[in-house]
């Protein structure tokens, strides 16, 4: 069977959670944590949501509170089936998109200022996830989350996109000290730092290829 879109997939996914959602609580979700690792869903929830309804794969309830429209949505039994079915196919691989990364590879094209500000917005992209931890984080420990009743797989979400966001703080800070020293060291020293920074990540590699 043909894999429906991913996007499509963490839609149906979070209607499979729970038995109805608006879409702006759908949409609310999202920024809470998904939207750091598939921002996609975000951006296409609502075209995602009324193509999930026309192929019957979730149904559609209209209201209105006052004159303001509201719908809400629930999945159906096929779209539980495209869960079940989505979930027992292997995952695609991950795959990792950061501008400010590709600008610091091309940045010898640039001057020292553009290099920085690339590892900058690395350090506001690892803040905004941790600015949103501080709030999930401490909901979960009062028992108020949202998803409480899930919270033994979301912690590992949790642990996931808090290490994730020091990787890239840590990262940008390293790399904007190294930076800095380049204007006492000639090509030559700069050369010999990258190889022996190389080499120091390598040794922290697992021995035998597996798990570490």
């Amino acid at each position: 069977m043909r894999r429906t879109a991913t996007t499509a997939n963490a839609v149906l996914g979070l209607l499979a959670l729970r038995p109805s959602w608006t879409t702006w609580e759908l949409t609310k979700q999202l920024r809470r944590n998904l939207r750091f690792f598939w921002p996609r869903a975000e951006s296409r929830i609502y075209a995602a949501t009324r193509l999930l309804e026309e192929k019957g794969l979730a149904s559609a309830h209209h209201s209105f509170t006052g004159r303001r429209r509201r719908t809400t949505y629930a999945i159906s039994a096929a779209g539980r089936e495209v869960v079940d079915e989505w979930l027992a196919t292997p995952p695609r691989p991950t795959s990792l998109e950061a501008e400010p990364v590709l600008r610091v590879v091309l940045s010898d094209l640039g001057t020292r200022e553009q290099l920085f500000a690339a590892l900058e917005q690395l350090r506001r992209d690892a803040q905004s996830i941790l600015d949103v931890g501080r709030v999930v984080g401490p909901e979960y420990l009062q028992g108020t989350a949202p998803f409480q009743d899930q919270v033994h797989v979301r912690a590992f979400l949790f642990d996931f996109l808090s290490h994730f966001a020091f990787t890239l703080r840590d990262w940008a800070n390293r790399t904007e000290a190294q930076v800095k020293r380049w204007d006492i060291l000639d090509d030559a020293d700069r050369s010999t730092e990258a190889l022996a920074l190389i080499g120091t990540v390598l040794r922290m590699y697992p021995t035998d290829h597996g798990r570490g």
